[in-house]
């Protein structure tokens, strides 16, 4: 591993402990809706493909770009099964979550050379239908805040929990080839570690209901990767990185109205 990787590493997990920590403390003092808003927001793909850009070439970050609608899709689906499966215990919510990422990951990989254009469409589709399905099938509610405080040490175990999830998540994707960087960026870390956390600590309800918004606000991070692979090439990594995470929020700033109403 070079200087330069293992700076990328623990920056990855510290940026994501932060921030994970941080934005799953909020989320319980703002509530499920804003919270699902603010929770997914580029931060993993982020480092990933700004560090992909520095230790290889910007190119190739564009390249790893390219799979990123395929790993949400992925992503998605995890998230999706494991708000269906929370009712039934933290353990078999993971455990499904995570075998349908692996089956759905593994036979993806058959299909390499679909256009970003089909994975795109495939993403849009399950983020909106399993949105829907969440607020009319599940039934859902959005929560409100729980009122609840923490101390230091546990605001700390957040953190560390989530960086170490990140962390090892990054670790696997920047050593393989540019689907593989791609595919790992999109690991539902930041999602996993969000979703054990506020299950364990605001419960499975409030973990459901923040989950919900998280499948449809995650789209921020499809439109993140879009304009990151377009950018990094032309304006470089700093304003590639800066002006792709500035349209995402925006993205999800547009998607609030639905959110409010509910569709």
């Amino acid at each position: 591993m070079t200087s330069l990787f293992v700076q990328q590493l623990l920056l990855s997990i510290v940026v994501a402990g932060i921030w994970i920590s941080a934005a799953t403390l909020i989320s319980e003092k703002v509530g499920s809706k804003l919270g699902g808003m603010i929770s997914n927001l580029p931060s993993t793909i982020l480092v990933s493909l700004l560090f992909v850009g520095l230790t290889q070439t910007p190119e190739f970050a564009s390249s790893a770009a390219i799979t990123v609608p395929l790993g949400m899709t992925l992503s998605t689906l995890f998230l999706f099964t494991y708000v269906t499966l929370i009712p039934k215990g933290i353990g078999i919510a993971l455990t499904g979550g995570l075998g349908v990422w692996l089956v759905l990951a593994i036979f993806s990989s058959f299909f390499q050379d679909t256009s970003r254009i089909t994975w795109t469409i495939i993403y849009f589709t399950v983020s909106v239908g399993t949105y829907l399905l969440a607020e009319k099938v599940l039934k859902i509610p959005s929560l409100g805040k729980t009122g609840k405080k923490y101390s230091l040490k546990q605001v700390l175990l957040r953190a560390l929990f989530a960086g170490s999830v990140v962390g090892t998540a990054v670790f696997v994707g920047q050593t393989g080839s540019a689907f593989w960087t791609g595919l790992f960026s999109s690991f539902p870390a930041v999602m996993l570690s969000s979703m054990v956390i506020l299950t364990l600590s605001a419960g499975p309800g409030f973990a459901r209901a923040l989950g919900k918004i998280m499948l449809l606000a995650s789209t921020n991070i499809v439109v993140y990767a879009y304009f990151a692979g377009l950018l990094f090439s032309s304006m470089g990594l700093a304003w590639g990185t800066v002006i792709s995470f500035v349209i995402a929020t925006f993205w999800v700033w547009l998607l609030r109205p639905l959110f409010n109403r509910g569709l």
